[in-house]
């Protein structure tokens, strides 16, 4: 058992990036265009990278290929289980990123190209509108009433308050 929690955790941004390696390049333009395909993402990028790290009781350096992969939240999940059943490594490294914030033109962009059905994101960060006790306004739920703030006093002259 990990001491990690495995828990998902609580991200509001409208973007997400996914990184992983592969262990070379034809392997990750291969996986990438798959995934593009699929429209699992929006863009893939390819950089060329070496890697040091702990495997099998020693200490291993390699070259190998950091592919990002760009995603609206709802095509996580699927992206996550074709990578993880298409890479050639034994165990990969598979990482989510919450992104909070995204230039409106490009997330437009974004959810036209992996989810062509779903409405425009909204306008303004994308972030979750969130009520006092930090939870998600239900769907047609009202917003609560102002409250009022101390009482001014009227003027003399004019009778109305300042």
């Amino acid at each position: 058992m990990s001491p990690y929690p495995m828990d998902r955790a609580a991200a509001v941004g409208p973007m997400r990036l996914v990184l992983t390696t592969f262990p070379d390049r034809a392997t990750a333009v291969r996986l990438g265009h798959g995934a593009l395909k699929r429209r699992l993402a929006a863009c893939v990028q390819f950089l060329e990278i070496e890697s040091a790290y702990h495997w099998k009781g020693r200490i291993e350096r390699s070259p190998e290929c950091l592919t990002v992969f760009k995603t609206a939240p709802k095509r996580v999940g699927a992206l996550f289980r074709y990578l993880a059943e298409a890479h050639p490594y034994d165990v990969p490294e598979i990482i989510e990123l919450d992104v909070p914030r995204v230039h409106a033109p490009y997330l437009r962009y974004l959810a036209s190209t992996v989810d062509r059905e779903a409405p425009p994101p909204p306008l303004g960060g994308g972030r979750a509108r969130l009520t006092r006790r930090g939870s998600r306004r239900a769907p047609g739920a009202r917003r609560p009433g102002r409250t009022p703030g101390p009482r001014r006093p009227r003027s003399r002259h004019t009778g109305r308050r300042s």
